[in-house]
């Protein structure tokens, strides 16, 4: 209908016009990002739903095509923490890696003062 009536935005148009008259590649390039866009998002939120109640002191993410990235900053010795942290990474594991989709975090102490690497994006 928004084609239709020219009012659909950019995006979307191209996104129809390479579904439409692409080639194999173009075509199953666009399902790949859609499929990382869905994958990837779930696993996020499914992460700071098992890993907010640990509330790591400090929290980033990266992600490439399969694999999101996590940088968690926990207080010293809290082993606690850091197992629930680990908890949540294997059961995000578990339910995506089938789709060859995978989390890897890495979990460091206040006293490791070290910064969270440039290309994370910090979660407020």
């Amino acid at each position: 209908m928004q084609l239709e009536t020219n009012t659909a935005d950019e995006h979307l148009r191209a996104t129809y016009d390479t579904l439409m008259n692409g080639s194999q590649n173009e075509i199953a390039f666009v399902g790949k990002l859609q499929a990382n866009m869905y994958f990837i998002k779930n696993m996020v939120l499914a992460y700071l739903k098992l890993a907010l109640p640990a509330a790591p002191v400090k929290l980033a993410f990266d992600m490439d095509d399969s694999e999101v990235l996590i940088w968690a900053e926990i207080e010293d010795d809290n082993e606690e923490k850091e197992n629930q942290l680990l908890l949540a990474e294997a059961d995000i594991n578990a339910k995506f890696h089938e789709f060859g989709y995978d989390l890897t975090s890495t979990i460091v102490e206040c006293r490791d003062n070290l910064q969270i690497p440039n290309h994370y994006i910090i979660f407020k």
